[in-house]
């Protein structure tokens, strides 16, 4: 089975060392979803902070496979 690394990026890099076996693109891309949403739960100041988050996969020849990314546009009333 393919192993995947979900590589976080908010202004800094976070590599996942581990990385996660996974059968198919459907699963990295629930993965990444999940892993996603869960950070914005978890880490809501960093996202606010920076105004982006952004996950990266990549397979384990080091080739980005997917990214996600959420962005923040603060509009103010004017």
């Amino acid at each position: 089975m393919p192993r995947y690394f979900f590589n976080t990026v908010d202004g800094r890099r976070y590599p996942d060392e581990d990385g996660t076996d996974l059968p198919n693109m459907d699963a990295v891309r629930r993965k990444a979803t999940l892993t996603l949403a869960e950070l914005l739960k978890e880490r809501p100041s960093v996202f606010w902070d920076t105004g982006r988050l952004r996950l990266e996969v990549a397979d384990d020849k080091g080739a980005t496979v997917l990214a996600v990314e959420v962005s923040l546009a603060d509009e103010k009333a004017g």
